[in-house]
């Protein structure tokens, strides 16, 4: 049986979620979030789907449900998580329902508070940038889930299933050690691709070939074995060239992180010209 749904945030993450779920069959019940407009926002999106759902403004309404996600930001998660185990304190007696964060660099163990009260606790971290303007297929986002309890495990273990994409059971060290990685491969990606559109401005659009195809070898075989380019073959005149190009465009920051790069590159491969 499908658990009956809540979300405590009504971000990019929430919405997303929320949504997901939904298509598939979940009945969220509730939504709460400290702005109104966003609240309001994912509430409306969920009853154009021919749900119920309510916006509530006291974390007490939302102990009805089977299910409460915590979808907010990492540092807002200890500070809801205190406010929600006061508001269910009173309902200790009674069942309470299962909780779970969508964080990827916050461990399970932040969820102790509620999990005092007898509420399952646990995690449901998608491996993927999320955004309320921009639909996605959960089939291509892996989520990586932990549990307290066997059957929350299996409760999450359904969800996924039924998002249809890849899911595992990570320990919280194991998920922070993967969020680290995905910063890498993600973030910092994208800051050197902000650094690179400047330098030939407009024609941006004809590295996406070369930088897919980049990223697709070094996944299939290895980062070291594909890593290609002037700093790996030590071509020092090719690498002065390209300084002098920074230099007379007057891309400092360009420049700086092409030394560090290149510089970490030589050492790396041409330890002997240091």
């Amino acid at each position: 049986m499908k658990p009956d749904t809540a979300f405590v945030g009504a971000g990019n993450v929430a919405f997303r979620f929320a949504l997901a779920m939904q298509e598939k069959g979940y009945n969220i019940s509730a939504v709460y979030s400290r702005t109104a407009r966003s609240r309001d926002r994912l509430v409306k999106a969920l009853r154009a789907n021919g749900s119920g759902t309510q916006g509530v403004e006291r974390l007490l309404d939302l102990g009805k449900a089977s299910l409460l996600v915590i979808a907010v930001t990492d540092d807002a998660i200890p500070q809801v998580v205190a406010e929600i185990a006061e508001a269910f304190a009173p309902l200790r007696d009674n069942p309470l329902p299962a909780v779970v964060h969508t964080s990827g660099a916050t461990p399970l163990s932040v969820l102790q508070p509620l999990a005092e009260l007898g509420c399952p606790c646990g995690v449901m971290y998608p491996l993927m940038t999320l955004n309320r303007n921009k639909n996605v297929e959960f089939r291509d986002v892996p989520l990586l889930l932990e549990a307290t309890s066997g059957e929350l495990r299996t409760v999450l273990d359904g969800i996924a299933d039924d998002l249809g994409g890849e899911h595992y059971f990570y320990s919280s060290e194991e998920r922070l050690r993967m969020h680290v990685a995905a910063v890498f491969t993600t973030n910092f990606v994208n800051y050197l691709l902000g650094l690179a559109f400047p330098i030939v401005q407009h024609d941006h659009p004809l590295l996406i070939p070369s930088t897919i195809e980049a990223v697709r070898n070094a996944f299939l075989h290895t980062p070291a074995s594909t890593l290609t380019g002037p700093a790996r073959r030590g071509d020092m005149e090719t690498i002065h060239k390209h300084l002098e190009v920074l230099q007379k465009m007057g891309l400092t920051e360009q420049e700086e992180i092409y030394r560090l790069l290149t510089d970490r590159i030589l050492k790396k491969y041409h330890p002997e010209d240091r």
